[in-house]
């Protein structure tokens, strides 16, 4: 494995305006999903500082989603904890593969580790240097947190009547999925075009690999083993 890339520069900004750019979409994509967790949460009786420490500590979509109506039912921290870790355990190969843009010290990395989600896997480039990717991953890190409490703040005055049972507040997320999917045939673009047959091939692995899982563990079990695989599977193809 090649040699890990130095530390940030403590002096540089949080954000500059070139990795704004480049991770502006995804922050966007994630605003809706981050509000609609805040206003459920306010809905069930969570309160502004609870959905805020919870995006800072946790920053787990599916998590946190998860983590409601546990709550309401009086499920214990731990168990929370078990079912918040298993939902996003496809995040460890996620941060194994990037791990040679990881910063030296332990805790630049720990915090590159927390910030790292799914819609900043999609922006970043594999020769991305450490200040770019510290920039892109704050930004929409800190777009998911405020987004959140801003949701929450919403749920605490928007009437009960206004969100009704028929109101498909899924699509936020199926959106957001949507434009990583997209986003990564687009950074991948240029190695497609190379090797059409063998991306072909590859995404054929893929999905079978995938309706082989679910065929076997079922449709509610098969998604932890399923990601794994497909990332090992994927973990050659470079940007």
């Amino acid at each position: 494995m090649s040699e890990i890339v130095e530390s940030a520069d403590p002096a540089a900004p949080l954000v500059t305006g070139s990795a704004l750019k480049q991770a502006l979409p995804a922050a966007l994509s994630v605003m809706p999903v981050a509000m609609l967790f805040g206003v459920l949460a306010a809905r069930s009786g969570w309160s502004v500082l609870d959905v805020l420490l919870l995006g800072l500590l946790g920053f787990t979509g599916s998590g946190q989603f998860a983590a409601l109506p546990l709550s309401e039912s009086g499920t214990g921290f731990f168990t929370l904890l078990l079912v918040a870790a298993s939902i996003n355990c496809r995040y460890l190969p996620m941060a194994i593969s990037t791990i040679r843009r990881m910063p030296r010290s332990a805790f630049a990395r720990a915090c590159s580790a927390h910030m790292l989600g799914d819609e900043a896997y999609a922006c970043e480039r594999d020769d991305e240097p450490i200040d770019r990717m510290l920039q892109i991953r704050s930004a929409i890190f800190l777009t998911w947190v405020l987004a959140g409490a801003f949701g929450a703040v919403i749920g605490g005055v928007l009437p009960e009547d206004w969100l009704s049972k028929d109101f498909n507040l899924g699509f936020p997320a199926s959106a957001v999925l949507f434009y990583l999917a997209l986003s990564q045939l687009k950074a991948r673009r240029a190695h497609i075009r190379r090797h059409q047959v063998a991306g072909a091939v590859l995404i054929c692995l893929c999905a079978a690999a995938s309706l082989g899982l679910i065929l076997t563990l079922g449709p509610v079990y098969f998604w932890i083993p399923g990601v794994l695989l497909v990332a090992l599977l994927l973990n050659g193809v470079r940007t």
